[in-house]
């Protein structure tokens, strides 16, 4: 499984250096939806790396997709404070690591 970092030049070029080799910078929101599909169809892929804005900016429906994926799991970061992440580690794996 690999992980794969989809955003701005500067969010990709730090993952790049981190040694993250699936790393796609988008900079508009077309090129932001191509890239999502592309890395959710690529079978390697277990997590996806979005920034917290990028994600909050996707049309609805992708969006509600992303959440729900299980296979890759996407992952929001950024200064906005979120449940999200405990809630999908949970449905990953079973197990609630909070408590």
């Amino acid at each position: 499984m690999q992980i794969a970092v989809i955003g701005s030049g500067d969010a990709v070029i730090g993952f790049t250096l981190a040694g993250v080799r699936k790393a796609y910078e988008a900079t508009t929101q077309e090129e932001l939806i191509s890239k999502i599909e592309t890395v959710m169809a690529d079978p390697e892929v277990g997590i996806v790396v979005l920034s917290q804005g990028d994600f909050n900016n996707l049309p609805s429906r992708l969006r509600g997709t992303l959440t729900e994926s299980v296979k890759p799991t996407v992952i929001a970061i950024g200064t906005e404070q979120s449940t999200e992440m405990r809630e999908k580690i949970k449905r990953a794996i079973g197990v609630d690591l909070w408590k």
